[in-house]
Order: C-alpha cells, then sequence, then structure tokens
C-alpha cells in the first residue's frame, strides 16, 4: 500500500496582519499573499500527483473572512476535481451553526472531518480520521490522523485540544498530521509519526524562515510499520526576519542606515519583512532618527522597521574616577550592575546611561 499526500494547516485566509499597521497597503498585499500560497498549493498538488490533500485546520479566518474569500478558496479545490481534500476546523476556523463549514456549499472532493468521521481512499488502502476517537483503527490500512492542537503539552497553559504522541501510537495510527503550531514538526512523538508543515506563509516576526507545506509518501504492508518519506516545500512569498545590527561610531542617520542596507542584502530579498534592532554606542549628543531610517531604506524592502537600542558613547571608566556628582554617580551604578544578574545588570547599565545623558544633556531620549 502506499499513498502520496500533500499536508498544510494554518494558512489563516484574511489574517489582519495587525502587526503591519500603519504600513501603507502592506496588510492587503499580505493577504492577497496568502491566495496566492492557495495557488500554489494547488499547483503543487497536481504536479505532483498527490492522492490526496490535507488541510490541518485554520484554513481561514472566522471573524474576518467574508464569502468573496470562500469562493476563492472553493475555486481552487475546484481545480483538482480528482483528488480529494480534506479538511479539519482548527480554533480560527471553527465548525459553528452558520459557519461556511456548516452552510456553504463545497466542492465534491472537499470532505470537511468531524470527530466521528473517517474518510476512506480503497485505492491507496487509506483511513483518514478526523479524531483520535474516529472508530477503531484497522491494522491492514494506513491509518492516518489529523489533529489541530498541541502535542505532548497536557499541562502547559498554552496546550490547545493537547493530544498524546504514545496514545495516538498504542492506537494504531502510522501518520499524525498536525496543525495549529506555525513551526514546523518532523517525526516528533513517542514513534515519530507526527508532522506539521507549520504556515505556509508566515504571518509575524515569530515565524522566521522558509515557509511552505509537506510532500508525504507513506508505504506500509497490511500489519507492518509503515515507512515515512517527508519532504518539505518552501512556497512562500516572503519571509520575515529580525536582524540586530551594530553601528557604533555612526554619526548620522546616513551612515546608520548604509550600515543597515548592507546587512538587509546580506541577510534576504527586497521582497521580505524585516525587524531590526540596533545596538552599539553612538557619540554622546548624536542623534539617531529610526524613523527617518526607515524612509531612507522604504525602497530595501517590503516592510521594514526599525528599533534603536543604540546608547551614548561614554568612557565609562574615565567618568567613574572624576571626582563629581557625575563620577559618584557611575562608580556606583557599575559597582551595583558588577554585582548583579546579566538581566538586572542590563537594566542598570541602561539608567546609567540615561542618568548621564540626564547630567550632561540636561533631558533624556527615551
Amino acid at each position: 500500500m502506499k499513498v502520496k499526500l500533500l499536508q498544510f494547516g494554518d494558512l489563516h485566509m484574511d489574517a489582519p496582519f495587525t502587526s503591519l499597521s500603519g504600513a501603507e497597503g502592506r496588510p492587503s498585499q499580505r493577504r492577497q499573499d496568502l491566495k496566492q500560497a492557495l495557488a500554489r498549493l494547488i499547483d503543487l498538488a497536481e504536479s505532483e500527483k498527490a492522492d490526496m490533500v490535507l488541510v490541518c485546520g485554520d484554513l481561514y479566518e472566522h471573524g474576518y473572512t467574508g464569502k468573496s474569500s470562500i469562493h476563492y478558496i472553493c475555486d481552487q479545490f475546484m481545480r483538482i476535481p480528482g483528488i480529494p481534500v480534506l479538511i479539519i476546523p482548527g480554533n480560527h476556523d471553527p465548525k459553528l451553526p452558520g459557519s461556511y463549514y456548516s452552510d456553504h456549499p463545497w466542492p465534491p472532493n472537499v470532505h470537511i472531518l468531524g470527530n466521528g468521521d473517517i474518510f476512506e481512499s480503497r485505492g491507496t488502502g487509506t483511513k483518514v480520521y478526523g479524531s483520535m476517537d474516529a472508530g477503531p483503527v484497522d491494522s491492514a490500512y494506513i491509518n492516518i490522523l489529523m489533529h489541530h492542537g498541541t502535542l505532548d503539552m497536557p499541562f502547559s497553559t498554552d496546550a490547545f485540544r493537547p493530544i498524546s504522541g504514545t496514545q495516538a501510537a498504542e492506537r494504531g495510527f502510522d501518520y499524525c498530521a498536525l496543525g495549529h503550531f506555525h513551526s514546523r514538526v518532523c517525526g516528533a512523538g513517542a514513534q515519530g509519526i507526527f508532522y506539521n508543515a507549520g504556515s505556509p506563509e508566515p504571518l509575524g516576526f515569530d515565524e522566521e524562515g522558509d515557509h511552505g507545506a509537506f510532500l508525504t509518501v507513506i508505504e506500509k504492508e497490511p500489519g507492518e510499520k509503515a515507512e515515512i518519506n517527508a519532504r518539505f516545500v518552501s512556497i512562500c512569498t516572503r519571509r520575515f526576519i529580525n536582524l540586530t545590527v551594530d553601528v557604533t561610531g555612526c554619526c548620522t542617520n546616513e551612515q546608520a542606515a548604509a550600515i543597515i542596507s548592507t546587512e538587509i542584502g546580506n541577510a534576504g530579498r527586497k521582497d521580505d519583512l524585516f525587524r531590526i534592532r540596533i545596538k552599539g554606542r553612538i557619540p554622546a549628543g548624536a542623534e539617531i532618527d529610526a524613523a527617518r531610517i526607515v524612509r531612507q531604506l522604504a525602497d530595501r524592502a517590503f516592510f521594514l522597521k526599525v528599533i534603536d537600542d543604540t546608547v551614548p558613547d561614554y568612557d565609562l571608566s574615565a567618568i567613574s574616577r572624576e571626582k563629581s556628582l557625575r563620577g559618584l554617580f557611575a562608580r556606583k551604578m557599575l559597582e551595583r550592575a558588577a554585582c548583579s544578574d546579566e538581566e538586572m545588570s542590563d537594566l542598570v547599565m541602561q539608567a546609567l546611561y540615561y542618568g548621564l545623558e540626564a547630567i550632561d544633556e540636561g533631558k533624556i531620549c527615551i
């Protein structure tokens, strides 16, 4: 027996992208990117001749998605009429009275699996289960569990519909197509049968790197252990990239912008989204304007956010030797930083720089 799957989840069609608010046109373009991602996924299912497509929850945003987007989704699934598309609802697209899963007419090849539902593919000898409790597992088949929730996190405050990897394996499942978290999981759980492709398009700066789907081939002899070959395929249009850039010694925005521009070019593409934290010591009295740098580099990235964590370039050792209020303040703060843990030491040093700025300039820029 052999089955070839295209597995993805957490597309979040029509996500609001609130983190990009204020960037003209960017949230709208990102929502369009999600539509294009779905089209590429369907292209992939077709070109790879997948036996079925598994959508592991959060296909769309229940609170934001309108009928036009649902029609678009259905049109995409209708492009592969001979390939079953199996969907389980997630926490962002629950099956509720009046929801699209309940009331909207879906294409004939689309099957919304509830808790007790089992889809059988006789041609591949495969059964797909909508939940752990969906009927007895038959070892004569390739048995696939679809689940939207957390794996082996029963006591975590972040746990949503937690599932036990050990129990899933003991029940006789050969493979579990997992959704909910947006990061990739490959061969997790007690028997290494849990796979989560993550989000096809990243949705925030906590979702760095390439994103896409799994093309998975499962082979099994009746009653034997299944062999799993899962290949990750990147399909995302853009990536979220976090950078820390040292601009020590820069006296002007132009100097800092030049360094940042080089780092952007080294780390990614113009289509990517960057969050850049600038650090380092700059000459006392010099001012770095993060908003101005963003405007200067607007053509270097699809989206750019700059966070200024630079500090004035004081010679703390020399200042601490001064016989003045300034010197006394520096000595006491350095002593306190030296005997504190790392987190508290960072806060003390930040307070030291703010204090010296206040003494020298008569103001603090925070």
